[in-house]
């Protein structure tokens, strides 16, 4: 029989977990074929939710809110992060590293502080091991963007 803590820290792996996670995608139809199109040929429902801002944000939202006044959870609420200074956001506690960092959350910082959080900023607390995918980076940039 599992305890509460036990049953906590299975829920807690779940959660970062999810993180972690990367899809794999099959390669894209290469445009100089012969063939034309056919019924089933145009985009999937995977293939248009891999090009979906909202839906690639969705492995974050396990652990961000992005509502304007939302409280933090395991990582800090993201509304209004373009444009904004590292850890600003009172209602969460940043590492040392993010407090002491200075940066300004561009496309540029975003981009590398998704592709790789240790390696952008050492030190910083971010469960998260990065995404590779130079478009799932650029349409979780959007989104995030968007959330003004």
């Amino acid at each position: 029989m599992l305890n509460k803590y036990t049953a906590l820290a299975a829920a807690g792996l779940f959660i970062l977990s999810a993180c972690s996670q990367e899809e794999t995608t099959a390669p894209a139809p290469s445009s100089d074929s012969a063939e034309a199109p056919g019924p089933n040929t145009g985009p999937t429902a995977q293939a248009k939710a891999a090009l979906d801002p909202k839906a690639q944000f969705s492995a974050c939202a396990v652990c961000h809110t992005v509502k304007e006044g939302d409280r933090a959870m395991v990582g800090p609420n993201l509304f209004g992060i373009v444009g904004r200074i590292a850890a600003s956001n009172e209602d969460f506690a940043y590492s040392k590293a993010m407090r002491e960092s200075g940066i300004v959350w561009n496309e540029e910082n975003l981009d590398a502080f998704i592709a790789n959080p240790q390696q952008f900023m050492r030190g910083n607390r971010m469960a998260f091991v990065g995404e590779r995918n130079t478009e799932k980076r650029a349409a979780i940039i959007e989104y995030l963007k968007s959330l003004e």
